[in-house]
């Protein structure tokens, strides 16, 4: 005698199949770039008018394992997340986060003041301050009658 199961084709369980497929390749994609020791952090870039703001996404590092260089106009954040994998034998293990070396650069405008250039790292948040010269912030031109 065979025993047939019928599957439940609710619209919860198609989404489950669907999205964790992609889910999946996504997450194998990771695991290849973490095993090949680099990543790269998610950046946020906002201009205002007196600055630039970059925002880095670093959970899980140090401030000692940043590294923030401003080079012929190229600024590069650098460092490395350790990995807190466990060499045990123990069932089942799963990885998603990466680690290992990672390196964002940027081309700075002419505009910047290199030396004003402030950095602040708090709960997982690299903050970086990039002011404008005086000369390259926005004003008003007045037209004379």
């Amino acid at each position: 005698m065979m025993t047939i199961n019928k599957r439940n084709d609710s619209p919860l369980n198609v989404f489950e199949d669907v999205f964790g497929t992609i889910l999946n390749d996504s997450v194998g994609a990771l695991a290849k770039a973490t095993q090949a020791g680099s990543w790269s952090p998610s950046v946020d870039i906002v201009e205002s008018t007196d600055n630039y703001n970059l925002t880095a996404d670093l959970p899980g590092i140090t401030k000692d394992d940043i590294h923030i260089t401003v080079e012929e106009g190229v600024l590069t954040l650098s460092g490395e997340r350790k990995s807190e994998r466990s060499e045990s034998k123990e069932f089942g293990h799963r990885y998603e986060r990466a680690c290992g070396k990672f390196s964002r650069s940027f081309k700075l405008e002419s505009g910047i003041d290199n030396n004003q250039i402030k950095a602040e790292f708090k709960n997982g948040l690299l903050k970086v301050v990039l002011p404008k010269v005086e000369a390259s912030k926005p004003f008003e031109v007045s037209i004379e009658e």
